[in-house]
């Protein structure tokens, strides 16, 4: 009896050792890995690919207008590519690979680069079962 409640026991904790598992941190492989396949994505220009490495629907993401910046929300992959032009630039893109990787709260990771008088910077959190994504993107004051 004692040999049958041990081997349960066993088999419940190895059940939820995944759960107990942290996510990879933004200076793990996991998220090198994912920078570098976000990088040459981007500096391709592959629309498709570039909206597989988005998690929507996304809160927030700065675009350019009119002569200014407008932040909002990009509910659907469908979104996103009917607005490309305006929501993933050569700007944006050019500047990847320089850009600075800063450690959030909550196990968010950022990129980020400053032009001018602005600060630029991509989200990323990592999704179970998916690997890492991008949340967002912002513009704001320096």
């Amino acid at each position: 009896m004692i040999k049958v409640i041990l081997i349960a026991s066993l088999f419940a904790a190895a059940a939820a050792a995944p759960a107990w598992a942290k996510d990879p941190a933004c200076n793990s492989p996991e998220f090198q890995t994912f920078r570098t396949e976000f990088e040459g994505v981007a500096n391709a220009n592959d629309k498709a690919r570039i909206v597989k490495l988005i998690a929507f629907p996304v809160e927030y993401w700065s675009g350019e207008g009119k002569h200014d910046v407008q932040s909002g929300p990009v509910k659907s992959e469908a979104e996103f590519l009917q607005r490309y032009d305006s929501l993933f630039t050569p700007f944006m893109r050019k500047h990847l690979h320089t850009a600075k990787l800063l450690s959030l709260p909550e196990g968010r990771c950022a990129l980020t680069w400053h032009d001018a008088n602005s600060e630029f910077t991509f989200e990323f959190r990592y999704v179970p079962d998916t690997g890492f994504r991008v949340t967002g993107y912002e513009v704001g004051a320096y």
